[in-house]
């Protein structure tokens, strides 16, 4: 292997289906602008100028939906004020009444189904109010605070290209969006039961308390006959049986727009339109569902937990194992052509910093010592050619120890043990006695001339301290010898 490469890929093709789909082309979109997308993973699956800059008239409410139920409850009760008077005459209404009590419940159900303006200014007030603590807050300061949280909420949904000045979506020229936009705030009012329970009512006939105050005769309360506007909801010719809501929505600077939803065998999407005269955001729409429904599927790619790869280990401790499994912590789904998923494929990329340098190409890929559980390793990416499709981390299953002296050692007894009695482990034991008794004949050898040498060493010695002692102790006989 290239000592220069620092990720390795291991490329595996997808085991699915080998039946041979035919998508059939998207529909021709009379909207100016829309998008389809699938809501639990986002995938956008078709486009029309989704980016460009829209006026959402009514669509709005959904958003205002999304804050007014971030700060209050469904079943708290709200009484109407003087705000109701604060729209425009031609404004579509719910019909409140000054001093009308209501539970947020329903004036989320003003607010979808007839597209109440009234029941917009009714939450935005309650929700001002009570961020601020204070009552009598006045209604433009009431709607400054609101829209902040209005623009807040969907740049934290990913909505980074919209403005909201008002509450109800009534024109204005610094109140815009896009279908993209519309989208991320879509998915997330498929989130809300409460929001996700209203927008695919019919209608709703009923008091506006919901009978909670029947003992009260203080506080006023008045019965509704609402009907939806979204006509793939309600019994007409333009219904569509697998929708779910969500929001109409008309001005003339605006068109006729739907944000749309649409369940099916499990599988919701979500369709945007803009600026498409009726009938054709109702059928722009069912279109677009038709086209989603029957081109694509969701294909479940990983289950959390599920071991993605096995790969080898160095400088470990091998009593534990060789070998290190991967995994992930998340299902991975992704909504795609039914054509496109046999031709899935995924790449294991690791983390260069584990990754063991190796001499040759074609040594195995090896990760090296210690890793720690669930530790992140790498990554897996699923490609259709080019085109990342999805990609998440992956983990290690076990924790890998280092490799030490002791834990080598054992490993060794451990493995001699193992296969005591097999003609590897026979072979092993013939083996080290070999060598035991290879070691302990050369330690004898290197004993036995260290013996013989010691021996030769004290002789020589012996003999020359016996000439030494000779000279001495006769020395002077001899000189006296002389002398006579």
């Amino acid at each position: 292997m290239n000592k220069s490469k620092v990720v390795v890929l291991l490329i595996l093709l997808l085991s699915f289906s080998k039946t041979v789909f035919a998508a059939e082309p998207p529909p021709e979109v009379i909207a100016q602008t829309a998008i389809l997308g699938e809501a639990s993973t986002g995938k956008i699956i078709y486009e029309k100028d989704m980016d460009q800059k829209m006026y959402p008239a009514s669509m709005t409410k959904l958003i205002t939906a999304l804050v007014a139920l971030d700060h209050l409850n469904p079943d708290a009760l709200l009484t109407v004020g003087t705000e109701i008077n604060e729209i425009p005459w031609d404004s579509s209404k719910a019909g409140h009444l000054v001093g009308e009590t209501l539970t947020v419940k329903n004036l989320i159900r003003g607010l979808l189904i007839p597209s109440g303006n009234d029941s917009a200014n009714v939450l935005a007030v309650a929700v001002a109010r009570k961020v601020k603590n204070d009552e009598t807050l006045p209604f433009e300061e009431c709607i400054n605070v609101f829209t902040e949280l209005m623009n807040e909420k969907a740049k934290s949904l990913g909505a980074t290209n919209s403005h909201f000045a008002n509450a109800h979506g009534y024109h204005d020229e610094n109140h815009y969006t896009t279908a993209h936009d519309m989208f991320f705030i879509a998915q997330e009012a498929l989130k809300n039961q409460t929001i996700v329970e209203v927008a695919k009512e019919k209608n709703y006939t009923g008091d506006s308390a919901e009978n909670t105050l029947e003992s009260n005769g203080t506080l006023k309360t008045q019965n509704y006959n609402w009907t939806n506007h979204n006509l793939l909801i309600t019994d007409n010719p333009y219904q569509y049986e697998y929708a779910i809501g969500l929001k109409t929505g008309f001005m003339d600077e605006a068109g006729d727009c739907l944000t749309a939803a649409a369940q099916k065998d499990g599988t919701t999407l979500i369709s945007v339109v803009f600026h498409s005269e009726d009938p054709a955001r109702w059928t722009d729409t069912t279109s677009l569902f038709e086209y989603g429904f029957n081109n694509f599927t969701m294909a479940n790619l990983q289950k959390a937990g599920d071991v993605v790869n096995t790969v080898a280990l160095s400088g470990h401790n091998r009593l534990l194992g060789d070998n290190l499994d991967t995994i992930i912590k998340e299902d991975i789904n992704e909504y795609l052509l039914t054509e496109d998923i046999e031709n899935l494929e995924k790449q294991i990329e690791y983390k260069s910093e584990l990754i063991v340098e190796s001499k040759k190409e074609e040594d195995p890929l090896q990760l090296k010592a210690p890793i720690e559980k669930d530790a992140e390793v790498g990554k897996i990416i699923y490609k259709l050619g080019n085109e990342v499709v999805k990609e998440t981390n992956i983990y290690a299953a076990t924790e890998v120890e280092k490799r030490t002296i002791l834990n080598s050692i054992q490993y060794i007894f451990k493995n001699l043990t193992t296969h005591l009695f097999s003609v590897k482990g026979i072979l092993t034991i013939v083996g080290i006695i070999a060598v035991i008794a290879a070691l302990i004949g050369t330690i004898a050898t290197i004993k036995s001339r260290r013996n013989r040498r010691r021996s030769r060493y004290i002789f020589k010695s012996n003999r020359r301290n016996r000439g030494h002692n000779h000279r001495y102790h006769d020395g002077p006989r001899m000189r006296k010898r002389r002398r006579r």
